[in-house]
């Protein structure tokens, strides 16, 4: 029996699409000789020109100014310039997929599903295309297109509305739950993962983060670190914003506290195993980094978000009860103050709600592995 070639592919820059193609990619791989499949994974540079440099600098130090762009989305001429920008993009594509000939993509990157889509349609070529919907409950249209035949998508939010503001039929949408790696689910121990991390008593931790790419709403919490009067362990996480690690580091050489010690990371590979030795997580609420907390199954303070983009995923925060949200300087500082002197008290306040959001999620290959087996027949 010929086995089914499936494609997993994404964008080459290390934020939340790169994360879910990962996960994708990594579950499907653990089952090809169950399922007589070939599985591959390819990072595909997007070419989006001055829209990458712009997009990167509001993330990091203006997320406020997103909001612009998403109210920009909804204008129609944004898909025809769209669509004529990803002309630019089909030959990295193309050059990848001639050279596996999939049966099945799975694109993880809006901008490369627009591209494929106009390349497929010129050429009449038969291979499916499934395409990641790379946000919860704030969703762009321009990441919906009648011409891909399935959606991947968090949850209803999603497929509402794709079949009644974007006109897809049912068929063309899969709820699924969010698309978390495998790692972030194991159970490591905690002890151990605290020891690691240089906490060697039962002292409180804290991972202060801001996703793959860092953002310079972090430092906020800085100012309170020279008046903590009780024993805290701090964990700065600043992904890839090397001038947001280079800044902490500055700031926690200048005072001496001996209540509190402060590690600081730029990149974390291991983040399963780091978030198993701390006891509360606060950061800026990307999708990715909330669901790998969730994953782990630790409460989330949102401390920042980026405007329009994310503004649903502070909603998601409330209504699912997965934790605070604390953007204000002062409420942050008086949540942590607080939270220090009733650890226990918050993290167990969500428990049972973040619990029910990680094994929602933990099923969620199980879903796109039976589609999977069903529309190619396998």
């Amino acid at each position: 029996m010929v086995k089914k070639k499936i494609l997993v592919i994404t964008d080459s820059l290390p934020w939340g699409h790169r994360s879910i193609a990962r996960a994708i990619y990594g579950f499907l791989k653990s089952k090809e000789k169950r399922e007589n499949i070939e599985v591959y994974y390819a990072e595909v540079k997007a070419e989006l020109g001055l829209l990458h440099e712009v997009y990167m600098f509001s993330y990091r130090y203006f997320p406020v100014s997103n909001k612009l762009a998403r109210w920009m989305s909804y204008v129609p001429q944004l898909r025809w310039l769209v669509e004529g920008v990803s002309k630019k993009n089909i030959p990295g594509l193309k050059k990848v997929i001639q050279k596996v000939k999939p049966d099945l993509i799975i694109s993880a990157h809006w901008f490369h599903s627009h591209s494929i889509v106009k390349w497929k349609d010129r050429e009449n070529l038969k291979f499916k295309l499934w395409s990641v919907v790379t946000d919860p409950w704030t969703i762009l249209p321009i990441l919906y297109d009648s011409k891909i035949d399935l959606h991947l998508v968090y949850d209803q939010k999603g497929a509402n509305l794709g079949i009644k503001k974007c006109h897809l039929k049912e068929s063309q949408i899969l709820e699924t739950g969010w698309w978390t790696r495998g790692e972030m689910f194991q159970k490591y121990d905690r002890n151990e993962s605290r020891k690691k991390l240089g906490f060697n008593d039962d002292r409180p931790v804290v991972f202060i983060g801001g996703g793959s790419l860092g953002t310079y709403s972090l430092v906020k919490l800085l100012p309170l670190f020279k008046t903590i009067k009780t024993k805290v362990g701090v964990l700065f996480n600043t992904g890839m914003d090397k001038k947001t690690y280079n800044l902490v580091e500055k700031y926690i050489k200048s005072f001496e506290n001996e209540n509190i010690i402060v590690r600081n990371f730029g990149w974390i590979e291991n983040m399963g195993e780091v978030l198993a030795g701390v006891d509360i997580v606060f950061g800026k609420a990307g999708p990715n980094f909330l669901f790998d907390v969730v994953a782990s199954q630790k409460p989330f303070v949102a401390i920042t978000h980026i405007g329009g983009q994310e503004d649903g995923n502070i909603d998601l925060i409330k209504e699912k009860g997965l934790g605070w949200v604390k953007e204000n300087r002062n409420e942050a500082a008086n949540f942590f103050i607080n939270y220090l002197k009733e650890p226990k008290k918050y993290e167990n306040m969500f428990k049972e709600n973040i619990k029910t959001e990680s094994e929602r999620n933990r099923k969620s290959m199980e879903i796109i592995l039976k589609r999977l087996k069903k529309e190619l027949e396998i």
